[in-house]
């Protein structure tokens, strides 16, 4: 509960405590973006773009209306982890965007990735697709959605498809992602 996490966060500030949420909660806080693909009509959603085919960051590839779409680094310095990708990449409604972090493991093992977004999204965990939801505008909340995977020991890649739709209305421009690491029982795996 955001409330409780609030208070009791200031509560260890106050008796000279650092309290570090990114990690406490397991947050992936350093991406690489990319940007627009075509959602017009809510199309894109079905459709692989270049970089659910290969994951080439030094390549461009020709997006929605002619637009180059390029990657681009990111590092959140939201707490809660949160990606704003309307302020990163441009705003582009009924654009899909791409995000992509690596993650380090010392070991095989089971982990829930656990995503927050108000966007249509599809999640990879190293090539293997664990979950999409086609859904626009529900709200967004802190483990909103939860995907079992497994990493593999080394370097994992998690991929996140956010699809946009392109409604005006003020509460519909919301072009976000959290994700977060961690086991079965919330704790982060860092």
């Amino acid at each position: 509960d955001d409330d409780q996490v609030k208070t009791l966060k200031k509560y260890l500030e106050e008796l000279g405590d650092k309290v570090d949420l990114p990690t406490h909660f397991g947050f992936l806080m350093t991406w690489k973006l990319i940007a627009p693909f075509d959602n017009t009509a809510g199309k894109g959603f079905a459709v692989a773009y270049p970089p659910e085919k290969e994951l080439d960051f030094g390549k461009d590839y020709e997006g929605k209306e002619g637009v180059k779409a390029s990657w681009v680094g990111t590092t959140t310095e939201d707490e809660y982890g949160i990606v704003d990708l309307a302020k990163v990449l441009t705003p582009f409604k009924g654009s899909v965007a791409y995000a992509v972090a690596e993650f380090d493991s010392d070991a095989e093992k089971a982990v829930d990735l656990r995503l927050g977004t108000p966007n249509s999204w599809k999640v990879w965990l190293n090539g293997k697709l664990l979950f999409a939801r086609e859904e626009y505008h529900r709200g967004m909340n802190l483990d909103q959605y939860r995907m079992r995977g497994t990493l593999k020991k080394g370097k994992n890649t998690i991929l996140v498809k956010v699809c946009q739709n392109e409604q005006t209305e003020e509460w519909a421009q919301r072009w976000q992602i959290q994700l977060r690491v961690c086991d079965a029982t919330g704790t982060a795996v860092l």
